[in-house]
């Protein structure tokens, strides 16, 4: 599966997928922002969450209340050693588990969103397929120059390079089809594992507030870990959707070219 995923990152890097134009490179960085700013505040957010982990059983300690630990230790955590590296032990472990989980949930809604990139690309060139702004694609992909002019459709420069144009649209979208299937058979199973997952921890996390003081430091921590999961799910059913409109309008867009 390793394979296959480093497939997915040469073809992101390959020919078809690279910019050709000035629109192209400006999507192109507006989606690399995207990624970067999604990916930081997700981070962000699971930090924040594991360190509210770490200091609502301190505040309950310090009020006098009872804390319990979410997970078996194999000695007594009433005194302040023990409960410290229990603590400690906690926060850690679901930082670390959170940032996992952050991981795989971008590079997943990193592909996909690549996906969209694409499209618009694509739909991009089909609305322009007879403009003159494809000089550093025709260089690449016919070795006569660029006709001046493209009011003859019986010109054999134009008609070839033309042809050229076309088969070259064919083969990116093509090539877009197999990128976002392989996504979706690559990392298929544990999307739906994560869904089942995280609808479950959902329901859970609801039942759990419900029960809690309206000012515990608990509330705080289950109300940001719930914004997490619902953020996680909705990454997931945006990004997927994105890809769904743009491609319902490829068609479109090939009737939008100056025929």
């Amino acid at each position: 599966r390793s394979a296959r995923i480093d497939r997915l990152v040469e073809i992101i890097e390959g020919p078809l997928f690279a910019t050709r134009n000035a629109y192209h490179e400006e999507i192109m960085k507006a989606h690399a922002l995207e990624m970067s700013r999604l990916l930081k505040l997700y981070h962000a957010a699971i930090y924040v969450c594991g360190a509210m982990f770490g200091v609502f059983p301190l505040v309950n300690r310090i009020m006098g209340e009872e804390v319990e630990f979410t997970g078996y230790f194999p000695f007594h955590t009433n005194d302040v050693l023990p409960f410290a590296l229990a603590l400690s032990f906690n926060t850690i472990v679901i930082t670390f588990q959170a940032y996992g989980n952050v991981t795989l949930d971008c590079t997943i809604v990193a592909f996909f969103a690549h996906s969209k990139i694409q499209l618009q690309m694509l739909r991009y060139n089909l609305e322009h397929l007879v403009d003159r702004n494809w000089t550093k694609l025709d260089t690449k992909i016919n070795n006569t120059s660029v006709p001046k002019t493209f009011i003859d459709i019986e010109d054999a420069a134009f008609g070839e390079l033309l042809r050229k144009r076309i088969a070259h649209c064919v083969e990116h979208y093509k090539i877009i089809v197999w990128f976002t299937n392989e996504v979706e058979t690559v990392f298929g199973e544990s999307m739906v594992v994560q869904f089942f997952v995280m609808a479950w921890v959902i329901c859970m996390t609801v039942y759990k507030i419900a029960g809690l003081s309206l000012f515990s430091a608990e509330l705080v921590t289950m109300a940001i870990y719930l914004c997490c999961m619902l953020a996680q799910l909705f990454i997931y059913c945006f990004y997927g959707t994105q890809v769904k409109y743009e491609s319902e309008f490829i068609n479109h867009s090939l009737y939008c070219c100056d025929w």
